[in-house]
This record gives C-alpha cells, structure tokens and sequence, in this order.
C-alpha cells in the first residue's frame, strides 16, 4: 500500500511558521496596548493623589508657590495623558494591523490545509479502489479454481 505523502508540505510548514510569527507579533504589539493603557492608568492616579495632597495642602494658609507648582505638575500630567492617550491610539492601531496580518496568514494556512486533507481523501478513495479490484480479483481467481475439476 502507498504512503499518502503531500508534495507542498514543506509549504504548508512554511504557512505555519509565518502564521506562528505572526501571532508573536500580534502578542507583541497587544502587550504594547497593555503596557500604554496601564501607563495611562498611573497618570490618572499619580493625579487623584496629587489632587487629594493639594486638599490637604489647601486647607491652612494658602501658599502661592506651592499652588503654582501643583499648578504646573497637572498640566504636565495632562500633557502626559494626552500624548499617552495618542501613543495608545497609534498602538491600538498597530495592534489592529497586526491582528489583520495574522488573520491573512491563518488563511493562507488553512487554504493548504484543506488542500491536503482533499489530496489525503483523493489518496485514501484510490488506496481503498485499489483494494477493493485485488480482493474482486482474488475472489475471482478463488472462484474460477473451485469451478475448475481437480
């Protein structure tokens, strides 16, 4: 009996190396997001804390100096924010460039795996044809032999 052997195998590994590449890039990219959204998180609490200590602050005699620094350090944390929050938006689309990437590899890998199990079905129907014509054939010869005087 013939071995099935799938002559664009060494493609179809190829497919599946690509797509494997693809994931780790995608992997990366969504831990890009992770790490800007959790960024973006620190800002916004580095800013309650920031507030809740101006409160404290604010409760005894007013102090100028102190405001205008409270004043400066929340406008950097906003300017932060804002260019956190643009970074997240270009990575988010990375991301999504990346997702469409691997979901184009996952098909083109699909593709030769249907292939191959089609050519594996063709392969296996001609195996069992085959079979079936030499178990006719020994039939036939067993037939003709029991017919025949000895």
């Amino acid at each position: 009996m013939k071995k099935f052997k799938f002559r664009l195998e060494p493609i179809l590994r190829l497919k599946e190396h690509r797509e494997k590449e693809k994931q780790k890039i995608h992997a990366a990219a969504l831990q890009q997001v992770t790490n800007q959204e959790r960024s973006l998180e620190d800002i916004r609490n580095m800013r309650s804390s920031q507030q809740g200590d101006m409160r404290d602050h604010l409760e005894g005699r007013l102090n100028i100096n102190r405001l205008i620094s409270y004043n400066r350090y929340f406008a950097k944390l906003n300017r932060d924010e804002l260019t956190g929050k643009e970074l997240l938006r270009a990575f988010n689309k990375n991301a999504e460039d990346k997702r469409l990437d691997l979901v184009e590899a996952t098909k083109q890998r699909r593709i030769y795996e249907k292939l191959r199990e089609r050519h594996r079905t063709r392969h296996d129907k001609g195996q069992n044809l085959q079979i079936q014509k030499e178990q006719d054939e020994i039939a036939s010869q067993m037939s003709r032999h029991k017919k025949t005087p000895a």
